[in-house]
């Protein structure tokens, strides 16, 4: 899979070596990217940020609302197919 929202040059800014990568775009670019990893297979994300309780909230008000209407809707059609 090639990820358009994958971005590994976050490791060399924080010193993380290959363990620090970022899904980065809007909120709905990331819920699309986590969708693809989900349809792969992958149930578990650590996602977490610079600003843990802001990001936190900014998480919870946009990221997560978004992914969770877009799986929704997502089953929805599978069921119906």
């Amino acid at each position: 899979m090639v990820d358009k929202r994958l971005w590994t040059g976050i490791a060399k800014l924080v010193g993380g070596g290959h363990n620090s990568t970022a899904l980065v775009g809007t909120a709905e670019q990331v819920a699309d990217a986590l969708l693809d990893y989900y349809d792969l297979g992958v149930r578990n994300f650590l996602i977490r940020g610079f600003d843990p309780l802001n990001d936190a909230r900014e998480y919870g008000k946009a990221l997560l609302p978004i992914a969770r209407e877009k799986a929704a809707q997502r089953a929805i059609q599978e069921r119906a197919s």
